[in-house]
């Protein structure tokens, strides 16, 4: 057991310097590159904004599916990369269809799989939701937070 919380607490903390360091080159290129893409598109550069980051954001997530995927292949859970990868996104989305299944020895590093996907996936909305906020605001589609608010 012991193992289990050593390994999933290495690979979670892996995906978590992940998501930091993808979410920061993310705010970046909406920092240098959005205030340009919306003055040559004014209409719909927020819309490519949100692509952008929306596409980002995927691709970070799909690192971190490959990174648990790895490890599984990597300990031997699964007979190729193919299956190793898809239940570790079965797994890292909490959708968990039980076609595959860990042996004993990996099941808790599963569990941890699942906690580290729902915690990622609510970092990833957050951020999603203040860069949409931003746009919204900036556009006067949403008043401004006042600082009595």
């Amino acid at each position: 057991m012991f193992l289990q919380l050593f390994s999933g607490t290495v690979l979670i903390i892996l995906c978590v310097i992940n998501h930091a360091l993808c979410l920061e080159l993310l705010l970046r290129r909406v920092k240098s590159r959005g205030p340009r893409w919306d003055l040559k598109y004014p209409v719909f550069g927020h819309v490519v904004i949100m692509i952008v980051v929306v596409l980002g954001l995927f691709m970070a997530h799909t690192i971190e599916a490959w990174i648990w995927a790895g490890f599984y292949r990597l300990v031997g859970e699964t007979t190729s990369m193919s299956e190793a990868v898809y239940f570790s996104t079965v797994t890292f989305t909490t959708l968990g269809y039980g076609d595959v299944i860990l042996s004993e020895a990996w099941q808790l590093t599963a569990s941890l799989q699942a906690v580290s996907g729902i915690l990622l996936f609510g970092w990833s909305t957050a951020f999603l939701v203040n860069v949409r906020g931003f746009f919204w605001r900036k556009h006067g589609m949403m008043q401004p937070l006042s600082r009595d608010d």
